[in-house]
């Protein structure tokens, strides 16, 4: 079957049959958005790399200088990097169930006020989940399904690390592998493919139902994220996507990050909104069932109750098998 002659039986057929197209996916860093036929199974992989630097309160940038005036220590820059492996099977054409688990690594370089620097890391399972979803509806190029995923308290959220003066402590909050909470996480997923291109949209959060173990809770969080994609030949598609999330500051507090003199241990300077812009490139090989994709992305906007870290820009890569 060629190029041009996939598309023109696409106009008329299920939506079953996009899975011949490399735009049947969308961009990698979108989860949980595709269903899969009765009986199917699927096994993924991605990673992700996020920089974050540059302390923000509200939309403006402030120096290190500037928090320092308030701080002993001041952070400068983050990196998270993060492993997650998925797997997904169907036991209907409608219902998809999906599990993921993610391996988490992160560093943060600081300043102090009397010029020393200092690098904290840690490292290890974060949060994971298992999911459900539900098609709602379909139509000649068009779908609709429904995910409820339960966050389980997989992540550890007592790390600690060497800091010059008190030693080995606690690490704050943004160092923390994840929640360490149980919740929820709601999602509603539209895609619409229209002869040679596709678009979608996908609106979720994360609803956390109960204080960790350290006795907090991180704030809510709620994305809303939409891409347009266009195949370039039978085998690779281009995507452009946006995406706004806000997220809440932490309810309750860690008795023991409470004597910390850094903005990244205050539970009430962990809020905020941003916009990020991303370009995306997807493969496909329909005979034997295999995807992988590619995403690159730039926080164009923030608004973070700070002295906050804002993002900077984020990758992901992932790989997909299907039987």
């Amino acid at each position: 079957m060629n190029f041009k002659s996939t598309f023109i039986m696409l106009a008329a057929a299920p939506l079953a049959l996009a899975e011949y197209r490399p735009d049947a996916f969308a961009p990698i860093g979108v989860m949980g958005e595709h269903l899969h036929a009765k009986d199917q199974f699927m096994a993924s992989y991605r990673y992700m790399n996020m920089r974050m630097e540059q302390n923000f309160v509200g939309t403006g940038s402030v120096s290190d200088g500037s928090v320092l005036a308030d701080f002993m220590v001041a952070p400068a820059d983050m990196d998270m990097e993060m492993h997650m492996v998925g797997f997904m099977y169907a036991p209907t054409d409608k219902f998809t169930l999906m599990a993921m688990v993610n391996i988490v690594e992160l560093s943060m370089n600081h300043h102090r006020r009397d010029g020393l620097e200092f690098k904290t890391k840690s490292s290890g399972i974060g949060d994971s989940s298992i999911n459900a979803l539900l098609g709602l509806w379909e139509d000649n190029g068009g779908s609709l399904h429904a995910g409820l995923g339960i966050l389980l308290p997989t992540a550890e959220v007592d790390e600690q690390d060497f800091i010059p003066g008190p030693g080995e402590t606690r690490l704050p909050y943004p160092m923390q592998l994840g929640s360490g909470s149980w919740g929820i996480a709601p999602s509603l997923t539209f895609k619409q493919h229209h002869g040679n291109w596709s678009f979608g949209a996908q609106t979720s959060a994360k609803i956390f139902l109960d204080d960790n173990d350290e006795g907090y809770r991180l704030g809510n969080k709620f994305e809303f994220t939409t891409w347009a994609a266009a195949p370039i030949n039978e085998q690779f598609s281009v995507s452009i996507r946006s995406t706004f999330s806000g997220w809440g500051n932490i309810n309750g507090e860690d008795n023991d990050l409470l004597s910390l003199p850094v903005p990244t241990a205050d539970p009430n300077l962990r809020g905020g909104s941003k916009l990020d812009l991303s370009l995306g490139l997807n493969f496909f090989e329909s005979g034997t069932k295999t995807s992988a994709g590619l995403e690159i992305g730039k926080t164009i906007w923030q608004d973070l109750d700070g002295p906050q870290l804002g993002s900077d820009y984020w990758i992901t890569a992932g790989i997909r098998f299907s039987w």
